[in-house]
């Protein structure tokens, strides 16, 4: 095949990661990052790649869920995806323990006689991550194996236990924790004020119609409720109680409490948690008052940046904007004879999971378009070692039949967080925005909404239309200092966005998808609404690809169920049930495979 060298357009030098691969001395999770390409990955390929590719391990720090309710994945215009994780008790406190059985099961698995990857295939170039993961879990700066030792011994309480597993779940993923002490009254107030709006003063006006139902339900407290089943008659009775007590300006008191009540049935478990507080004690989540009334837990938020199907459409100003083909509500889905983590065999899908939402065969999978001998100027702006000659990221547009491509790191983080077992897999649900439609969500909690984005800049095209030539690409463009240019093309250039005098910028009366119980495998999304006023954007820095490459020979059937086992590794601290945090799962199937 014929190396293609990437088209730099527009480039400015971005921050280098220091790379050294023999020793990079890596103690903090900062150091980590340094050592990683700035966006994507790279490599030069060896005697044992599969046509110049190599599977893969995720070696980050994200948490795992077990609890399918607590997750939240949504796709939106601007070309992200959103992953949201409400971070139980039991997923904090399982998180150390997680972490030292990853490390101790990649080791299994890479050295000794028990080895079924190699991590240095000869003549290849690869960067050592797993030798990365190591040092941050071996080492002093966050003592993760000595505290597990400590706790396994019988030597650490469950509240000193939770405060470990917070404070290493937040060192280790910068950017993308989030305390929140949400004001549920002040979310409360703002609903009645929409719910007076959109009735006109008549409660049959939502009550009877489903979509207004759903509007009512899921902007309660905005983008933390989502109608996934049809709602329950004790929830529309709350329901109608709640807008009663809105419109007609009930008593502080009567109107709360009949919101708070509500909140907690259309709910369920999801917000059915605790956390310690600063007083070392345990606390309920939901405390409602009075005088106060709070949802207080930690959140995990990563945006990924997405590549979507080659074909545009228009909103309601003519902007020409990328088109996702499937937008609604989906499940993942599992065909006959495979996993929901299904690793195909053509090579351009990195032997790393393919997981389907749409039976068609549209799901979120790897880049799948790769870069021969990048340039000088790539590799000095990227922080790509000199060695190598490959180099993988998504393009942020479109570029698909249909599937949604992410960067490698983080389909592998994805798969990470997902909960082990399919069958828990097959209940998650994925939220597909209408094309035109925007993610808008308080991200801290802080009660401003924000226009959710990241800091990523890459498009590109690819070389032909020919299977071949449509994974290998070119007229590589990395926009940063071209910004305003690169936004208008993706966002669209009408009526869409402005840049304020503190240069951020500000999306004036944003469109919102609101995918429910209504749009279940239906490709599109019956109920949206317009927030009118002025939102900022929220750009998420960039998750360094964490994920080692390795050789493990053809891809047989057995092969790929140990690909897909590297993603299913789980670890629980020693008094959780092991069935229900998915270590039995994993250590069932692994019995299995490692011998």
């Amino acid at each position: 095949m014929k190396p293609v060298k990437a088209l730099i357009l527009g480039l400015t030098v971005l921050v280098l990661g220091s790379f050294s691969q023999s020793q990079t001395a890596v103690v903090t999770i900062a150091d980590y990052n340094n050592a990683l390409p700035y966006w994507g990955v790279s490599w030069a390929p060896g005697a044992k790649s599969l046509n110049g590719y190599y599977a893969s391990f995720y070696t980050g720090f994200a948490p795992r869920m077990q609890y399918t309710e607590r997750i939240h994945l949504r796709t939106s215009r601007g070309n992200q995806t959103r992953l949201s994780l409400i971070l139980d008790e039991q997923t904090i406190m399982d998180f150390p323990f997680d972490l030292a059985k990853r490390y101790e099961f990649y080791k299994k698995m890479t050295s000794g006689t028990t080895a079924r990857l190699d991590i240095k295939p000869k003549s290849s170039v690869v960067i050592p991550q797993l030798a990365y993961f190591n040092q941050i879990v071996e080492g002093p700066t966050y003592d993760v194996l000595n505290f597990v030792n400590r706790a396994n011994q019988g030597l650490e309480t469950k509240e000193t236990i939770y405060a470990k597993g917070l404070r290493l779940i937040t060192a280790l993923n910068p950017n993308r924790i989030f305390p929140l002490q949400i004001d549920l009254k002040r979310e409360f107030n703002n609903w009645k004020v929409s719910m007076q709006k959109l009735s006109g003063g008549d409660a049959k006006k939502i009550t009877a119609s489903p979509t207004n139902i759903v509007t009512a339900l899921d902007t309660l407290v905005f983008g933390r409720v989502n109608v996934v089943v049809k709602p329950s008659a004790d929830v529309l009775a709350k329901l109608d109680a709640a807008l009663n007590a809105a419109l007609t300006n009930a008593a502080d008191e009567v109107f709360v409490n009949a919101a708070f009540d509500l909140f907690k049935t259309v709910t369920g478990s999801k917000y059915d948690i605790s956390y310690v507080n600063a007083n070392g004690q345990w606390q309920k989540a939901l405390q409602c008052s009075v005088a106060s009334c709070t949802l207080t837990y930690t959140e995990f938020t990563a945006i990924y940046p997405t590549g979507s199907a080659e074909a545009h459409t228009t909103d309601a100003e003519g902007n020409r904007i990328n088109d996702f083909t499937s937008p609604g509500l989906w499940n993942f889905v599992a065909y006959s004879g495979r996993d929901v983590d299904n690793i195909r065999d053509e090579p351009y899908y990195g032997f790393a999971p393919k997981m389907d939402y749409d039976a068609t065969g549209n799901g979120f999978h790897n880049p799948a378009v790769r870069f021969w001998d990048p340039s000088k100027a790539l590799k000095t702006s990227l922080g790509i070692p000199t060695a190598h000659n490959t180099f993988w990221a998504p393009k942020r547009g479109a570029i698909s039949h249909g599937c949604l491509r992410v960067a490698l790191g983080h389909l592998w983080e994805m798969r990470q967080i997902f909960p082990v077992e399919n069958s828990k897999m097959l209940k998650m649900h994925f939220f597909g925005n209408a094309s035109q439609d925007f993610d808008v969500y308080d991200i801290n909690g802080d009660g401003q909404l924000e226009v959710m984005g990241v800091e990523y800049l890459i498009s590109y095209g690819t070389q032909g239309v020919g299977d071949v030539a449509r994974r290998e690409g070119a007229e590589l463009s990395i926009n940063n200092d071209k910004k305003v240019a690169f936004y208008t093309t993706l966002y669209g250039a009408k009526n869409v966005f402005s840049l304020n005098a503190a240069k951020v910028f500000e999306f004036t009366n944003p469109r919102i998808s609101l995918p429910s119980y209504l749009d279940l495998v239906k490709r599109k999304v019956n109920t949206r609404i317009t927030l009118e006023g002025v939102y900022p954007l929220f750009e998420q820095t960039y998750e360094r690809d964490k994920a080692q490459l390795y050789a493990i020979g053809e891809m047989t059937p057995e092969n790929k169920k140990v690909v897909r086992l590297m993603g299913r590794v789980r670890g629980c601290a020693p008094f959780s049930d092991k069935t229900a945090c998915g270590e039995t799962a994993f250590d069932e199937e692994a019995k299995v495979l490692v011998r």
